[in-house]
């Protein structure tokens, strides 16, 4: 096997950095704060109209935080499935999958908000647009 390298994209990268430094930071100084930040493998996706496709979501947890997340997607038009696989991460599970499914719509651009909630930390969001595109002939 070779000796290839790892490529994470820089938007994880900047994301788990991000919740290390705010897990690491308190006003008392003592223990660090719970928390847990999201990334996604990109922040749009195209969708042919009666078509499909997936997003990767990363979930980051810091600052001692062990608990159940929860995954939505919201704002999504009528017309537009997004069904999220595992809904709910347990603590031994850091991915999930978002599959986007479209019906025959009109073509347009949908942004909607993939929220990550769990028990005693503050919610993580971040933004995805869904570009529905005409079918092919």
């Amino acid at each position: 096997m070779g000796g290839g390298r790892l490529r994470v994209p820089r938007s994880i990268v900047a994301v788990v950095a991000a919740v290390a430094i705010a897990a690491c930071t308190s006003d008392d100084g003592t223990e660090p704060e719970p928390a847990i930040a999201i990334a996604l493998s990109t922040a749009a996706v195209n969708v042919a109209q009666g078509g499909m496709n997936t997003v990767n979501l990363s979930l980051s947890r810091a600052g001692g935080f062990a608990g159940d997340v929860s995954i939505a997607v919201e704002g999504v038009w009528s017309g537009i499935l997004a069904v999220v696989g595992p809904p709910s991460l347990d603590p031994s599970v850091s991915s999930a999958l978002i599959t986007i499914r479209v019906g025959s719509i009109s073509p347009g651009v949908d942004s909607v908000t993939v929220r990550a909630t769990g028990t005693g930390v503050t919610p993580a969001t971040a933004r995805l647009v869904i570009t529905v595109v005409a079918a092919s002939p």
